[in-house]
Order: structure tokens, then sequence, then C-alpha cells
């Protein structure tokens, strides 16, 4: 394998990880949203 190819590698292995941080900030930042909405309803 040369360098090309292991710095590809890496590349992927990092920004799919960068991905799932992402993923996992938006998710809590839904159930957040989610909590807010469901606390208005009840006030309703």
């Amino acid at each position: 394998m040369d360098v090309i190819g292991i710095a590809i590698l890496l590349i992927i292995f990092f920004s799919s990880g960068i991905i799932e941080k992402r993923l996992k900030t938006i998710e809590t930042q839904n159930k957040q949203v989610i909590e807010i909405l469901q606390q208005i309803r009840d006030k309703m």
C-alpha cells in the first residue's frame, strides 16, 4: 500500500468520525426542541 492509499484511509476515518459527532449533536438538539415543544403543548 502506498502513502496516498494510507492518506485516503485516514481522511475517510477522520471525516466519518466528525460526521458522527455532528449527527450526535443534531440528535441532542432535536431532543431538546421536542422536550420544549411538549412542555408548551402541556401548558395549553
